[in-house]
């Protein structure tokens, strides 16, 4: 008995932190345009709903369960990996627009697609295919 009032404790101590890190973390991953930030801010996302899922027999949560949380993360973490490419391939285009020479507007598509390969690993083929379409359809419209 005595150690599961510990264990009640410690939960409730540390779900505050956890909720204030899961919540940061999403808000991160849903705004950010660097991809060690993304795919770095998702893994936490989905090990703090997992910290939480394992905590919420000892403490009540308002609002999503953290199980579910975690389930919503892993299923929809191609769509949120869609959606951030198309931040990163927004700002490449932003960015060269304010170029003039077409070597300098070259680059940032360079980058973006330079910049996501190394994890292509952690998408599906569609996504990585996007990557490559938004890519070459940008150089195409450049003349490169």
């Amino acid at each position: 008995m005595f150690g599961n009032r510990k264990i009640k404790a410690a939960a409730e101590m540390m779900a505050p932190q956890w909720m204030k890190i899961l919540v940061e973390s999403r808000d991160i991953v849903n705004r950010t345009t660097d991809p060690d930030v993304f795919f770095s801010r998702y893994d936490t996302v989905k090990e703090t709903a997992e910290k939480l899922a394992s905590i919420s027999k000892y403490v009540k949560f308002r609002g999503t369960k953290p199980a579910e949380v975690l389930r919503m993360a892993v299923d929809q973490e191609q769509a949120a990996t869609r959606d951030f490419i198309l931040r990163c391939f927004q700002k490449a285009q932003l960015n060269a627009e304010k170029l003039k020479t077409e070597k300098g507007k070259l680059g940032q598509f360079e980058k973006f697609q330079t910049s996501l390969e190394p994890y292509f690993f952690r998408m599906s083929d569609e996504n990585a295919l996007l990557v490559q379409d938004l890519h070459d359809e940008a150089l195409k419209k450049i003349g490169g």
